[in-house]
Formats: structure tokens, C-alpha cells, sequence
């Protein structure tokens, strides 16, 4: 199309019946240009791009209390697919914009889109984006465009940002509505022109703007005679297509909805998850820049160009930036200078006013004066920080949040957990001592198990998996951002409260388990679950799981470690508050014969096998374990070492008898002998000896017999065979600490007649050489894994 062919097509975008406003999402340039409109054609009715289901909540996003950025979540079900995404808004976005001035006005205004369900319902190509939700404002088409990307460098921009900024935010205040239109036209013309009408409908262009084409004719159709024109707010891709749209109409799309869930609702929204550096597909780079030159546009200052006087404001604030919080030392007349320099820029370049690149290579040029990776880094981190602001928007009274985001922040709020804040905080809880803080962790496990993303425990007692129960306190890393109060919206279908959601889940989840082959282990990380989350009430039912897991599960391994899990539970029942775990003494004993009954059964992997042997031997010695049958254990020990058929297995058990004195090192050396004697493979023998260090460590440098007998028998072994088993000799010795494996080695120095290895510290070693030692094991483990050897490296 030639530019006359263009203005043509933006000629047919207003006429006296309708004005369809071709926008970008969250531009300033356009937010104006809707104003304008708006004053000047006194519409009827305004329509918006956006989902039908929220024309309802259009009175909170216009509330003169609702402060921005705010955003729509809305959420859909249908069988095994779920849909999530937000509809982000701040003060400067067009739709916003409409929506407020209709309403300031007394104009009837509405969503026209398709909802979320049928948007993905017709859409092929759009790939699943996560458990936090999408943008339904999506502007690839524009990211994507080659013809754009051509403009850009014909330009001189840096990339299609740098270019819309050029062609639309630079001069909005000057230009007119029509060149504006015009302007929007021929951008999006050259977008669209990148695509085929094949793809278009894949990723559900083509139905989208059927449904909106059809919402605008019935609009028109209700439209009383002689009244304004119905004005319609949506992106300019699709703008530019509606005159052919609306001359010939396409059908209406015919969605199936049928058994879809789902529901909406406003949250608040930050500026930094509107950056669209930070991955937001419809956001503007710099969200409080844009904030900026939007004020300065609705109210410019007297004296000064708006984006000028924006300029100096965000320099003054990131040299602030840099003196408070980085404390960078910065003259005041280097922020004259760079003022200076982001104008002559501007100028040199032949723009307007200066653009956010302008501002950003004076502030690099004029800022840095030192070494470019360490003050670099921190001018470039002040002015990312700055330029995109740390809003947080605020729900306007009567906004309709659901219960249980409610009782989810005022719960961490008690309990002075920061949901106001931006970034990372951390908390530490006293389980142990502090009733208070027990209740703060049952309130954040809570919130994991309904997978809202709000924390996550970083150190400290782990009662579910049985590590760390010595520590006293419990870590957590926690942030506040908008996908928490979205997946709390999600959460409701469970209850208004968080105990009561809780509550509802875990039943969901024990019902579930009760329907599968679950395994005793996971059966007694479901009580232990129910134990940290408090939920007392619930522990008789899971318990009944935990029985039958272990009737069913014919696993020694498996069995062995829910045995274990089971006995520090019940140790652990103090801090966990678990008064209805009375039954569990008696569950342990049953199961735990249990576990020797199938450790008689010789069968199962062996390291499994074997670490399950060991944690039965902890066990005896444990509080749990005091009134359970050590003699079945001891003697299903002596069972395996002599019978096992895997010889790790084998000596694993030897390792147990010896370190509890029920063999002798005689013995211990014996059964070396044996298993490495020529009538046994040396792949056994090698296993054998993994497993007995595996229990007995101690052995290999407190009893000398057996590093004669070790040295005798491996230096009787052929070059190829010793070699072929050396990594799993290797591995044997592996979990030795320094000082043991420096005892083995002046052993066996002795025997080969050495009487000093020498120094086995290198002191003399710079911190290059660590480095490049620590860069050759990273090649070696990836090497190793490449080849399907990653066990070998551990």
C-alpha cells in the first residue's frame, strides 16, 4: 500500500456512526490520542479490547479510589486443561483511559473480546506459559515483524521500542488525531502485512476479530438515531483490518464451552511486572518513565517540553538512586551534563524530544567515570530500577476480593510477613519454642500445598522427608507479587479461608492417594504432611492410609525407610503439635516386622536394600526404637550376610555385624578373602567391598589385616582387570573423610615400603590455580554426564 492508500485506510476508521481507535497496549501516545476522541466525538458507547466476562468489574477499574497498576486474573478449567492470565492496567493504557473518560461522561462502555476459554479453545499455535498465567495483551505480531525490524535500522533505532517511541511518544502532544491515525495505520499495516491469513487463524487472530467485528454491528444496531458514534478501543493490528471486516462480515465463532470453570478477579499489579524486560509480551520497556511522560502529557508543565522535563526528573532520580542506595559519589554537575547531552542527542539524532535511549547513553557517558564493570553495572542496575519504578496499585473499596485472598494477607500480615513490598524477604521460625511461629509455618506450608507461589523453605527442619529435625529454626525465602493473590483467586474453589482451603485440599489429596499404589513412604510423608500443616483432625484418616501402605507395600526397601520416616514422626511429635498420633507405637512395631519379613525375602535393589538395612540398625538405637525386637533384626543380619544373592547386600550386612561387635575383624577379613578369592567374579568382589564400607567405613583404616588382605588380593589381579574396576574401587573409598583416607594411605604406603607421601596440602597454590582446577572438574563432570556416567562423579 502507498502512503495515499493509507491515509484512505485510516480515513475509514472514523466515520459519524463509528470510531475505531487504533491503539498499542500501555503507550501514552495512544492513551492521549483516546482522550482526544473521546472530547471530540462525544461517542454513544465506547467498546474495549478485552474479555466479554469483564465488563462487570469496569465500575472498580474506573473508581476514583483504584489506584494503578492494577490487573485482571481470570482463570478457566475444562477437564485436564487449565488457563490462566492477567489483563494488566495502569494510568496510561488507552483502555483504561476509555473506560475512565466513558465513565467521567456517562457513556455506556463494555469488553467485546472473546474470554479466555474460547480464546484458547480456537487458538492452535499458543504454547502452555506456565502455572502464573499469561498476558492477554500480546504483542508479538509487532516483535516478530521483519518489516518493522528493517524500519527500525533504516531509522537508526536501536530496536522496535526505540522505533515506536520515535514515530509515536516523541511528538504526541503536537501531533494531530488524524496524522496519529494515519501514523498507527501505516505501523500496523507494515505488521500485519507479515503475516498470512493461515496463521492468523492458528493463533486465533482470525476469530477474535470476528467476535469483536460482530459485537461493534450489534452496538451500531442498538445505536439511537442522531446519537455519537460508538467508539471502539482495540490494538492497531487488529485495527487496520476491521473497514474490510465490518463492510463484509465474517461469521460469528462458534466455541464449545461447554464444562468450563473459571472465574475473574482484580488484584493489584506492579510496574516491574509490567516491564517488559522482565518478560511481560504486551509491556512497554520502563513502565515508570512512561508513568512520567503520561503526567506530563495530561498536565504539562508550563515552561518545558513534557518529555524534557521528564528527562530531568529521571535524572535527578537516578542520581539519587545512585547516592542513596548504591553509594556512588555524583556530582552535581555531572547531572547537568548529562542533561545536556541526552538534549543534544536528541537533536544530533533529528528527534522530536529526547527517547529513553537518549536519556540512557547520557547517563552511561556522564555517570561512569571509573571502571565500566563495577560502576557500570551499578548505573546501569539505578537506572533499570528508576526508569521502571516500584508501584504497586491499590484495590478500590468494594473491589470484590475474594475471601480468601483476604484472609490470606491479613494472616500474614499477623503473623508481620511484608505482602505490601516488593522483593525477596526472609523470615526465621522458632518451631520448637514459639507457638506463634508454629502457626506461621502451617499458614505458609499451607499456601504451597495450594501452590500459590508466595515462599519457600529454605533451611531447617524437614518433618515430611525426615532431614535436619536438629535444627531449631525454620527459613524461609518469601516474595509478594501478583501471581500470589492470582493463584489465592484460583484457590477459593477450596474455601473463604485459608485453613478451610487447606483443609479441602489435603482431604482432595488423601482421597486421591487412597485410589492409588502409593508406597509406605509416601503414605507416611502424607501423615507427616498433615502433622506440619496442622491439621490434626485429619491424621486418624491418614493414618488408616499409612496401614494399609504398609500391608500392601512388598518392597524391604520402601518398607524399611517408611519405618524409619514413621519413628522420627513420633519423636518429632512435640513441635509438630500431633496429639492424635497415640497409634503410632504400636504402627511401628507392626511394621517394622514387617520390614523384617521381607528383608527375609532376599529380594529388592541392592543399594536400596542395603540403605534401608541401615536405617533399621539406627532405628534400634533411636527413642522409637527402644521397645521394638533387636534379636529380629540381628538375626535377619546374619541371614543376609550369608545368603543374600547380591554381594553388595552381603556386605553391607558384614559391615553392620562388625560395627556393632557381632563379628570380629577375623571374620570381616574372612569374607574379604572370600569374595576376592579367584573363584568369585571381580565385579562381586569389588560390590562386596563397596558394601562394606558403605556401613563399616571405619574398617578400611582401623583394622590392618584388611588393607593386607585388600593390597594382597588386588595386586594379584591382571593390568586390564584392575583398571576395568577401578572406578568402582574408587567409589568404595569415596565416602571416607580426608583424615581416613590419609590413614589407609600411610598404611599402604608402609606396605609398599614408602615411609612419607609427602605433604598432601598444596600451600603454595594461588587462587588461579583453584580456579583452573575447579574449571577442569566441571569439564570432567560434564564429560561424565555426557556419556552417561554422572554416578561416577559423585
Amino acid at each position: 500500500m502507498d502512503a495515499g492508500e493509507i491515509r484512505d485506510l485510516a480515513a475509514g476508521l472514523v466515520r459519524d456512526d463509528l470510531v475505531v481507535v487504533p491503539v498499542r497496549h500501555h503507550s501514552p501516545a495512544c492513551a492521549l490520542l483516546v482522550r482526544r476522541l473521546i472530547k471530540e466525538h462525544r461517542p454513544s458507547a465506547v467498546l474495549v479490547e478485552g474479555p466479554r466476562a469483564f465488563t462487570p468489574l469496569i465500575p472498580l477499574l474506573t473508581h476514583a479510589d483504584a489506584e494503578m497498576p492494577l490487573a485482571v486474573y481470570t482463570y478457566a478449567n475444562r477437564d485436564q486443561d487449565r488457563w490462566a492470565a492477567y489483563y494488566p492496567f495502569c494510568d496510561y493504557s488507552p483502555e483504561l483511559v476509555a473506560l475512565r473518560d466513558a465513565a467521567a461522561a456517562g457513556i455506556p462502555a463494555r469488553f467485546i473480546d472473546l474470554d479466555l476459554a474460547e480464546q484458547h479453545l480456537v487458538e492452535e499455535a499458543r504454547q502452555d506459559t506456565g502455572d502464573e498465567g499469561e498476558s492477554l495483551l500480546d504483542e508479538r505480531h509487532y516483535r516478530h515483524s521483519e518489516s518493522l525490524r528493517l524500519l527500525a535500522k533504516r531509522l537508526g533505532c536501536a530496536d522496535d521500542e526505540d522505533l515506536w517511541e520515535l514515530l509515536f511518544e516523541s511528538d504526541a502532544r503536537s501531533t494531530g488525531t488524524a496524522e496519529q491515525i494515519a501514523r498507527m495505520a501505516a505501523y500496523c499495516t507494515l505488521a500485519r502485512s507479515d503475516r498470512t491469513a493461515a496463521e492468523l487463524a492458528a493463533d486465533g487472530t482470525t476469530q477474535r476479530e470476528a467476535e469483536m467485528v460482530r459485537q461493534v454491528l450489534d452496538a451500531l444496531d442498538t445505536r439511537a438515531p442522531g446519537g455519537g458514534p460508538v467508539l471502539v478501543v482495540v490494538g492497531g493490528f487488529h485495527a487496520v483490518a476491521f473497514p474490510q471486516l465490518l463492510a463484509d462480515p465474517p461469521p460469528r465463532p462458534i466455541i464449545d464451552t461447554a464444562n468450563v470453570t473459571g472465574d475473574s478477579a482484580l488484584i493489584r499489579y506492579t510496574f516491574e511486572r509490567l516491564e517488559r524486560l522482565n518478560g511481560y509480551s504486551a509491556g512497554m520497556t520502563s513502565p515508570a518513565w512512561h508513568q512520567r511522560l503520561w503526567t506530563n502529557l495530561s498536565d504539562p508543565p508550563a515552561d518545558q517540553d513534557p518529555r524534557v522535563a521528564a528527562t530531568l526528573t529521571a535524572l535527578l532520580d537516578i542520581s539519587m538512586e545512585l547516592r542513596e542506595r548504591h553509594r556512588l559519589p555524583l556530582p552535581l554537575p555531572s547531572v547537568v551534563a548529562a542533561f545536556e547531552q541526552a538534549l543534544r542527542l536528541a537533536a544530533l539524532r533529528e528527534r522530536p524530544a529526547p527517547l529513553r535511549s537518549d536519556l540512557l547513553d547520557a547517563v552511561l557517558s556522564c555517570f561512569v567515570k571509573g571502571d565500566a564493570d563495577v560502576e557500570g553495572v551499578l548505573v546501569r542496575a539505578a537506572s533499570r530500577y528508576t526508569l521502571t519504578g516500584d508501584a504497586i496499585g491499590k484495590l478500590p473499596p468494594g473491589a470484590g476480593r475474594t475471601p480468601l485472598v483476604e484472609d490470606a494477607l491479613q494472616r500474614l500480615r499477623g503473623h508481620r510477613l511484608r505482602v505490601d513490598e516488593l522483593g525477596r524477604q526472609s523470615t526465621s521460625l522458632d518451631l520448637y519454642r514459639n507457638a506463634a511461629h508454629r502457626e506461621a509455618s502451617r499458614l505458609l506450608h499451607g499456601l504451597v500445598l495450594l501452590g500459590v507461589p508466595f515462599a519457600h523453605r529454605t533451611a531447617g527442619p524437614d518433618f515430611v522427608h525426615g532431614t535436619g529435625l536438629g535444627r531449631l529454626h525454620e527459613k524461609w525465602d518469601y516474595t509478594w507479587s501478583p501471581s500470589v493473590e492470582g493463584s489465592l483467586v484460583e484457590a477459593s474453589i477450596y474455601g473463604s479461608t485459608v485453613a478451610t482451603a487447606v483443609t479441602v485440599r489435603f482431604a482432595e489429596l488423601l482421597a486421591d492417594r487412597r485410589t492409588t499404589a502409593v508406597g509406605a513412604p509416601n503414605a507416611v510423608a502424607l501423615l507427616a504432611q498433615a502433622c506440619v500443616l496442622g491439621l490434626h483432625d485429619q491424621v486418624g484418616e491418614t493414618l488408616d492410609l499409612v496401614r494399609a501402605s504398609f500391608a500392601a507395600d512388598a518392597s524391604f526397601a520402601a518398607v524399611g525407610v517408611a519405618v524409619t520416616q514413621l519413628a522420627l514422626l513420633w519423636e518429632a511429635r512435640e513441635p509438630l503439635e500431633a496429639r492424635k498420633l497415640g497409634d503410632v507405637p504400636e504402627l511401628l512395631g507392626t511394621a517394622y516386622q514387617r520390614a523384617v519379613y521381607l528383608g527375609r525375602q532376599l529380594v529388592g535393589d541392592p543399594r536400596p536394600t542395603a540403605d534401608a538395612l541401615v536405617r533399621l540398625r539406627d532405628l534400634l538405637v533411636a527413642e522409637a526404637g527402644g521397645q521394638l525386637d533387636a534379636d529380629l533384626y540381628w538375626d535377619l543380619v546374619d541371614r543376609v550376610a550369608d545368603g543374600h544373592v547380591e554381594p553388595l547386600v552381603r556386605g553391607a550386612a558384614a559391615g553392620i555385624a562388625y560395627s556393632a561387635g557381632r563379628s570380629s575383624a577375623d571374620d570381616v577379613v574372612a569374607r574379604v578373602a572370600g569374595h576376592l578369592a579367584g573363584g568369585v567374579s571381580p565385579a562381586d568382589g569389588v560390590a562386596f567391598v563397596s558394601g562394606l564400607l558403605l556401613t563399616a567405613r571405619e574398617a578400611a583404616w582401623q583394622e590392618h589385616s584388611l588393607l593386607v588382605e585388600l593390597d594382597r588380593r588386588l595386586t594379584g589381579w591382571d593390568q586390564a582387570t584392575f583398571v576395568r574396576h577401578l572406578p568402582e574401587l574408587r567409589l568404595a573409598f569415596a565416602d571416607l573423610t580426608p583424615v581416613e583416607t590419609d590413614r589407609v594411605a600411610k598404611v599402604i604406603a608402609a606396605l609398599k615400603g614408602l615411609d612419607d607421601l609427602g605433604s598432601l596440602t598444596i600451600r603454595t597454590a594461588t587462587a588461579d590455580d583453584v580456579q583452573r582446577r575447579l574449571q577442569v572438574s566441571e569439564q570432567a563432570r560434564a564429560l561424565l554426564e555426557r556419556d552417561g556416567l554422572s554416578g561416577w562423579s559423585a
